[in-house]
């Protein structure tokens, strides 16, 4: 084969390439690993605190269902805050909410950033949540 047959054959396999992962679709997000960042309080007064929280998420039997567990980090050991939580995954996979006695997680994620909210019964928002997945 001459060179030119050789440039046009690779350009060719290029652009076939490119188009194949162009056309791939985002694999979905995944909230399964261990987060770690802020948990804010956004009312006060209240007995809220600010917090450096690590979360850990796995998923449960269900498609749909998730289990966190939270803790927060106090002389740079991390201490239970009551147990794990159920949480339900919508269909998109980036976002899930977990329903408390008397409010509402609401979680949405995005690449290696989690980001929620607790909500009180009259919608108010109780924390403001950042993470970012732990490698």
């Amino acid at each position: 084969m001459s060179l030119r047959t050789n440039i046009v054959a690779l350009a060719a396999t290029c652009l076939l390439a490119r188009g194949a992962f162009a056309q791939a679709p985002p694999a979905p997000p995944n909230p399964v690993g261990v987060w770690r960042g802020t948990s804010l309080c956004t009312l006060r007064p209240s007995p809220c605190s600010d917090e450096i929280a690590v979360y850990r998420i796995t998923r449960l039997n269900a498609r749909d269902s998730l289990s966190l567990d939270g803790r927060k980090v106090e002389n740079g050991q991390e201490v239970e805050m009551g147990g794990p939580l159920g949480c339900r995954l919508d269909a998109s996979g980036a976002h899930f909410m977990c329903a408390i006695r008397n409010s509402t997680w609401h979680f949405t994620i995005r690449g290696d950033s989690l980001v929620g909210e607790l909500r009180q019964p009259d919608n108010r928002k109780y924390r403001d949540i950042r993470l970012a997945r732990s490698r």
